[in-house]
């Protein structure tokens, strides 16, 4: 960073600042602007969409510069900490009406996008994570709600997968372990790493990776921060079901394969009405459980919520009122907390304590009572209805909150009151009834007198303050006096009521841990009314839960398809016995893809708790699910549409056990025909033999279909029925006994609107293909043979005007010899 030869004190104090963060985007408070300057405000502005100047263009200062009005900043600043920048925030920290010279500015909070400015900014429905790791942990951190846990995990590919799954936004990394780091970051994260080398010390027994995020936390933004979060809870993983991020990826379970949370399984089931019901149905969604008495309380308690729809209707019109009270409380302890977020935990609060009695009893639920109920009233009772965006100045508590504060209040309100009566008494002592007490910030109050009467000034009491062309201004000893009583006043009511505030503030931060476990109870309330209503709304059903056994589904149905169609949704029976394997044939569009997912969605939704779309299911508990649905090239990485296929293929065979649940979509389709199909039989076979997990096969290599006889068990082929007349076809969506007769590959490319002229000639070679099918014994590489050594076939005519012209000839109407004249013209032209 180059710095100017010659520079002002403000640049001298700027430059100081910037030197000692040189990695951040420095905000450097200047009036009621935050500006940039040189690289970082190149940086800043087309990330934030401004303008980009120069300091001073007319005295030949051309430092590059932009800004950003202080009182619209949060939004700014989310900017660019999704842009992976960091911030450094330099505030004024003394009144520069009070200032002697330079006014006093420090750095008073550094944002990353692990450490935000505003959690109003970010999506509702995730979490905002900082994440540490040491050998056998990894830590979690979401300051915006206090949620802090741990897990004790060794193994490299588990810590991939839970970053995975968990997404952080930033990484905190000790020098030591930034070569670790490596062997466990998943390639599709796009976080910001971050260096840290102390660890907060703590009486506390945790792991040195939440030691260090603490500490990380703290530098950032003070001690204050630590107040704010919840204890560290150590998570198990164990007793959850293994889903990698290709599975959610392939399920869209959270995006679509667009990008969009729109169409996603998590926006199809959503029905919650609070921010942290959300989230918590979305980590439900994560982490689905495998043990099953945890799952049948789960789905116990939202059947018991479909039973009562009054009931379930009015708690679900009192928790749209509680809004984000996680991170309602999480802003409360931040330095640019404003009154109305005091206000606004205040609602959420009233909410939460109207739905205590449905809540059922849980442990904390009296201390809950005992502390939160005279907090929320006290928070009630403290703010006027419309507080003022500047609340520094004051008037933003109410009256009768406080005896004090009333006093200050009744001085300041009745100042205009007093200088009215004062104005009355001017006018009678000095006779001029023009007479008028006036205030502005520059003089404050002021008696204004006319040209025409300033004759009748008295000299003894009046004292001169300013001459205008048609008026004189002036003061009084009383009028000063009184000024003097109501700007004091005015002062120390600003006073008063921000001290207030922090004693508000710290009010909530000392009723913390039983407001933690309220919004627990609050965010469980919500999953489960949710889960309710979208069984009553979309008429899904209780499964029945059981700990091995057969996979039957009546009428299974696909959640996020059934609500985007417009036509009704064409349930099917999935029945599978353990160990059992369905191989599916069919056309492509004929629904094969959306059976094998909609079985799989029906083992998460099951397992997180929710009924499912089907009439009637019972499911075994399933330890993993694993998927191979569609290309998925990795072009980037070297990676083709087949290595990722088997790079997926071999997870499965190496950690699929007898309990997971397998899609396997047209495996072996990305090389020849015969290895594909030799490694298709292949990996079937070992599914069969060795692994016998529930296991959905869909390919289009019907020769597999024999397969059947020799596993009569453990095989079952299924197809997607179709309904064939005069050459169309009819995709009837349902789910059939059998292998499929025909692939009907060409009727699909006619769908798609391939030119007439090759549909003609893709079925020519078709019926010579099956015209020369080898005899029994052998193999298919002598049907190829024999069609590649036969001749090719001549160019097809294209239809001209003889072809329309037998289409319009009127056979009846000819006489022989004009019939004759006819085909002799036709074959002219053939010739």
């Amino acid at each position: 960073m180059a710095k100017k030869k010659e520079m002002t004190p403000l640049m001298q104090q700027y430059w100081g600042v910037k030197s000692a963060h040189p990695d951040k985007i420095v905000l450097f408070r200047m009036g009621d602007f935050f500006e940039m300057f040189h690289e970082d405000a190149q940086t800043a502005a087309p990330l934030l969409g401004i303008a980009l100047t120069a300091r001073n263009k007319k005295s030949g200062d051309q430092t590059p510069m932009c800004g950003v009005p202080h009182h619209s900043i949060a939004g700014q600043i989310n900017k660019l900490l999704q842009a992976g920048k960091k911030v450094a925030i330099c505030d004024q920290v003394e009144d520069p009406k009070m200032a002697k010279g330079l006014v006093k500015r420090e750095v008073t909070r550094i944002l990353t996008p692990g450490m935000v400015f505003d959690p109003e900014t970010l999506d509702a429905h995730s979490p905002n994570y900082l994440m540490a790791f040491d050998r056998d942990t990894l830590s979690f951190m979401d300051s915006t709600t206090g949620e802090c846990f741990y897990y004790l995990v060794s193994d490299e590919k588990r810590k991939k997968q839970l970053i995975e799954t968990l997404n952080p936004v930033e990484i905190v990394l000790a020098e030591a372990s930034e070569a670790q780091f490596f062997l466990i970051k998943p390639d599709t994260w796009a976080g910001v790493v971050s260096f840290h080398e102390s660890v907060l010390k703590t009486e506390e027994s945790l792991p040195l990776s939440a030691k260090r995020l603490l500490s990380y936390a703290q530098s950032m933004q003070g001690e204050g921060v630590l107040d704010s979060l919840q204890a560290f809870e150590k998570r198990d993983s164990n007793f959850r079901m293994q889903i990698s991020a290709n599975v959610f990826r392939h399920l869209e379970v959270f995006k679509t394969y667009k990008g969009d949370k729109q169409g996603s399984l998590f926006t199809s089931i959503d029905r919650t009405k609070t921010a942290g019901g959300g989230r918590r149905l979305k980590s439900w969604l994560q982490f689905p459980l495998t043990d099953l008495e945890r799952i049948n309380e789960r789905l116990n308690s939202v059947e018991s919520w479909t039973k009562n729809l009054e009931t379930l209707k009015a708690t679900r019109k009192t928790l749209y009122g509680v809004g984000d009270l996680e991170r309602r409380l999480g802003k409360v302890g931040q330095p640019q907390s404003h009154p109305r977020d005091l206000r606004s935990l205040s609602d959420s609060l009233q909410s939460c304590l109207e739905l205590l009695p449905v809540m059922g009893e849980f442990y904390g639920k009296q201390e809950v009572l005992d502390k939160i109920a005279p907090l929320q009233d006290k928070l009630a009772r403290a703010f006027v209805d419309e507080i003022p965006n500047n609340f520094r100045e004051g008037s933003f508590i109410a009256k009768g909150f406080n005896v004090n504060l009333d006093e200050l209040i009744d001085i300041a309100t009745n100042s205009q009151e007093k200088v009215r009566a004062l104005e009355a008494t001017e006018k009678e002592k000095t006779g001029i009834q023009s007479l008028k007490i006036r205030y502005n910030n520059v003089f404050g109050f002021y008696i204004e007198v006319t040209n025409t009467h300033k004759a009748k000034v008295p000299a003894d009491r009046y004292q001169r303050k300013q001459t205008l062309t048609n008026a004189e201004r002036y003061v009084t000893d009383e009028l000063n006096e009184l000024e003097k009583k109501v700007i004091t006043a005015k002062s120390k009511r600003a006073d008063l009521e921000l001290e207030l505030l922090n004693d508000l503030k710290n009010d909530v931060r000392l009723t913390l841990r039983p407001l933690m476990v309220l919004a627990d109870q609050v965010n469980q309330l919500d999953v489960f009314t949710s889960l309710a209503w979208l069984a009553l709304e979309n008429s899904f059903v209780k499964p029945v839960m059981k700990s091995e056994g057969a996979i039957q589904i009546e009428g299974s149905r696909h959640p996020v398809v059934e609500q985007m169609m417009e036509k009704a949704f064409v349930p099917n029976d999935v029945i599978m016995n353990a160990g059992q394997s369905v191989l599916l044939t069919g056309p492509n569009m004929a629904g094969k893809s959306t059976v094998m997912r909609q079985v799989a969605i029906a083992s998460l939704l099951a397992q997180l708790g929710c009924f499912v779309p089907a009439r009637k299911a019972e499911l075994p508990i399933v330890d993993k699910i694993f998927t191979r649905i569609g290309a998925s090239d990795f072009l980037t990485e070297g990676l083709s549409t087949f290595m990722v296929e088997m790079q997926e293929t071999a997870e499965m065979l190496n950690e699929a056990t007898s309990q997971s649940l397998v899609i396997l979509d047209e495996v072996g389709r990305g090389t020849s025909t015969y290895d594909g199909m030799s490694l298709a039989q292949s990996i079937l076979e070992y599914f069969l033999r060795k692994l016998q997990s529930y296991t959905l096969f869909a390919t289009h290599y019907h020769e597999l279909t024999v397969l059947e006889t020799r596993y009569p068990e453990q095989l079952v082929n299924k197809h997607m029925a179709i309904s064939e007349k005069d050459g169309e076809i009819l995709f009837r969506y349902h789910l059939a006994d059998g292998p499929a007769q025909k692939s009907y590959g060409i009727q699909v490319a006619k769908l798609a609107g391939l030119p007439k002229e090759v549909i003609q000639y893709a079925t020519q070679l078709l019926n010579r293909r099956e015209r020369n099918s080898p005899s029994e014994g052998s193999s298919q590489m002598d049907l190829w043979e024999a069609v590649a050594s036969q001749p090719e076939p001549e160019s097809q005519p294209v239809e001209g005007e003889w072809t329309q012209g037998l289409r319009d000839l009127e056979i009846q109407k000819l006489t022989p010899l004009e019939a004759l004249n006819t085909l002799a013209k036709w074959q002219q032209e053939l010739s």
